[in-house]
């Protein structure tokens, strides 16, 4: 069984803080788990990140967990369930 890598994000995931949070997704190469439960705001160019995730990666192969309740009602409405494994 391959190891998850885990990475947790923290803040507000915005046009100016995605930048930083690109280098530490860049390094998800397989299988991983981005913990979300620091994440206050999740903005499009997070979004567009974390699509980047998955597309490299494969469809649900990474796991985004423990999103706050408002952050996974985005990621729900841009159906980011098809693309990751939502806990």
């Amino acid at each position: 069984m391959l190891e998850r890598r885990v990475i947790a994000l923290t803040g507000d995931l915005d046009v100016y803080t995605t930048p930083t949070a690109c280098r530490v997704l860049d390094a998800i190469d397989g299988p991983a788990v981005i913990d979300l439960s620091a994440v206050r705001l999740l903005g499009a160019a997070a979004l567009e990140e974390l699509a980047r995730v998955a597309r490299r990666v494969g469809p649900r192969n990474v796991t985004l967990a423990g999103a706050r309740p408002h952050v996974r009602r985005v990621l729900e409405i841009v159906r980011f369930d098809q693309l990751f494994v939502l806990e």
